[in-house]
């Protein structure tokens, strides 16, 4: 039921972040304010259960770079690089990549704890893989098939035309706009 529940709030997250972004805030500001409800939040559930203040003290500086590095780059620079893609592209790619998290741990745990891979952790990773690539396939289809048309233009008619002016050196000088208010003229 979590997992559902966590799924679906995150898919709505990433689809309202689109008129957000667009409209009414910058992705830094909206960025900055989801750190600091988060961090409400947080701090609020965590009093409740792990009221012993002596289990929060970091007693080491490894531990504590680990909490400088995945707030800053495992939060920050996530969120803000996905709000800025989810402006330019639309919520579905960044939603595509979010699989590909899995696999790149998988890969890393292997490289660098050489820890085993299972034959499950093989198989997801391919089918992920597989799957981002056959919907951005997808995708780049239907930007092709939603192209508008190029404009037709007949040569003939144009030339015809009393009021077509034929110097192309006059019409680069000229501006398309005339300067000031044209009820003036």
């Amino acid at each position: 039921m979590l997992l559902v529940g966590s799924s679906s709030c995150w898919s709505l997250w990433l689809i309202l972040q689109v008129p957000i972004c667009k409209s009414y805030v910058d992705p830094l500001t909206l960025l900055a304010w989801m750190c600091f409800l988060s961090m409400g939040q947080s701090a609020l559930l965590t009093s409740f259960a792990v009221p012993d203040l002596d289990d929060w003290k970091i007693h080491s500086l490894f531990a504590l770079m680990g909490c400088i590095f995945a707030g800053a780059f495992g939060l920050g620079v996530t969120f803000y690089l996905q709000s800025w893609s989810i402006t330019v592209r639309g919520p579905l790619y960044s939603a595509l990549f979010n699989p590909l998290s899995a696999v790149i741990t998988t890969v890393l745990a292997t490289v660098i704890l050489h820890e085993q891979p299972h034959l499950g952790s093989l198989l997801g990773a391919i089918a992920v893989v597989a799957g981002l690539y056959i919907v951005l396939w997808g995708k780049a289809g239907d930007s092709k098939s939603q192209r508008v048309p190029a404009v037709t233009v007949d040569l003939e008619k144009t030339l015809a035309r009393p009021d077509s002016q034929l110097d192309a050196a006059s019409t680069i000088t000229e501006p398309l706009l005339a300067d000031g208010n044209p009820a003036e003229k």
